[in-house]
């Protein structure tokens, strides 16, 4: 009796599976997962719709744009102000301003009175005064007033040619690979240039890593000449001739 009692208590107690999970449980995480999922599916369909709505209404947008230009580029038509007046200077007078004024190339050959010598120059709308390739550069006194004793290489033959003039003034000069500004004499020469004759001050300094010789500077040019920079050695010089016998 004891044994068919035992059995029908075993017969009520639910199953169980090897993991630990009865059926019902199963069942019960598995419709929470279906019902997360539907959840998601709906939210996506949500999205979805929002989205074409944006999009229909950005078709709408541009499809009036080309109405909305076309008023645009009207009104702009209609309130288009007058032309400007012509300025004061017209071209025939600009052309005259600049028949005046002699005009030279990026390259020139300056003559140099004081030296019966030409020099090799560069033309540099940058620089504010004129430069000078002086060597052996030695100041002293003269009946009281400061003077300057320098050489300048002969272009042709490379013989040095000693030169005297005062001092004009002294200028010191900052160079970008030095932090120490460079102290340089001025002196003035008289030189011509194309058909242009004057008196130009010069910096002297040690320019033989340089191209040129010399380089004229704005206050050589200013008001008297127009530099062309596309041509080289176009404004021969027209030295004085020398005074008669």
């Amino acid at each position: 009796m004891f044994l068919p009692m035992l059995l029908s208590a075993c017969a009520g107690l639910p199953s169980v599976e090897p993991d630990g999970q009865s059926v019902h449980e199963r069942i019960d995480r598995v419709a929470e997962e279906l019902a997360g999922l539907a959840a998601d599916l709906e939210a996506a369909r949500e999205e979805r719709r929002n989205l074409a709505g944006n999009v229909a209404a950005a078709q709408a947008a541009l499809s009036a744009l080309p109405p909305k230009l076309d008023a645009l580029e009207q009104l702009v038509a209609t309130e288009k102000p007058p032309p400007a007046p012509a300025s004061g200077c017209e071209p025939a007078e600009a052309a005259d301003a600049l028949a005046d004024k002699q005009v030279v190339g990026r390259r020139e050959e300056v003559w140099i009175e004081d030296l019966q010598l030409a020099l090799p120059a560069r033309i540099d709308t940058g620089a504010e005064t004129a430069s000078l390739d002086a060597r052996a550069i030695r100041e002293f006194e003269r009946d009281g007033d400061e003077w300057v004793r320098f050489d300048i290489v002969h272009p042709g033959t490379g013989e040095p040619l000693t030169l005297e003039r005062p001092v004009a003034r002294v200028v010191r000069i900052l160079q970008s690979t030095s932090e120490e500004a460079e102290r340089r004499v001025v002196i003035e020469l008289g030189i011509v240039l194309g058909e242009v004759r004057q008196m130009a001050e010069f910096t002297l300094s040690d320019r033989s890593h340089l191209d040129f010789q010399m380089l004229v500077g704005r206050n050589i040019l200013k008001d008297l000449m127009v530099v062309d920079v596309g041509q080289s050695n176009i404004a021969p010089y027209r030295a004085a001739e020398p005074p008669a016998p």
